[in-house]
């Protein structure tokens, strides 16, 4: 009988991890790093769409937490840059936005997010998408 238990990854599991924050809104990135930071990842913050791209090409991520409407840049341009580049496009992006509308998240995924949450989203439901995307992937 096969297991289909979800993998927590433990702190351990992820030492060496990096997440971008990328929104405009402080709260979201007092609310996700205080909880990202206790599980062992490198946090990073960008508030404009243009500086989350610029550390993205700098540190390579594993993962971008990224909010759609930003100035400067919006999330999905970054989105669609990061995935056209090589050393880029396997960086796993969460978009993480109050659009809620059926059109916008066919639209990010379109660009090339990974996963798609509405805001306000538990900190648990976060965690469980971000594990589900750093699971080894089965052969």
């Amino acid at each position: 009988m096969e297991s289909h238990e979800l993998m927590i990854l433990k702190p351990g599991d992820v030492t060496g991890k990096k997440i971008l924050i990328a929104d405009d809104d402080r709260t979201t990135h007092i609310k996700f790093r205080k909880f990202l930071i206790a599980n062992g990842f490198e946090v990073f913050n960008a508030y404009d769409g243009a500086t989350a791209f610029s550390i993205a090409l700098e540190h390579i991520p594993d993962v971008i937490l990224l909010d759609i409407s930003m100035p400067e840049m919006d999330g999905r341009d970054v989105c669609r840059k990061l995935k056209s580049q090589p050393d880029t496009s396997k960086i796993k992006i969460i978009m993480i936005t109050s659009r809620d509308q059926h059109y916008d998240r066919l639209l990010g995924f379109a660009v090339g997010a990974d996963e798609y949450i509405e805001k306000p989203c538990s900190i648990y439901y976060l965690e469980r998408s971000i594990n589900a995307l750093l699971r080894p992937s089965e052969t």
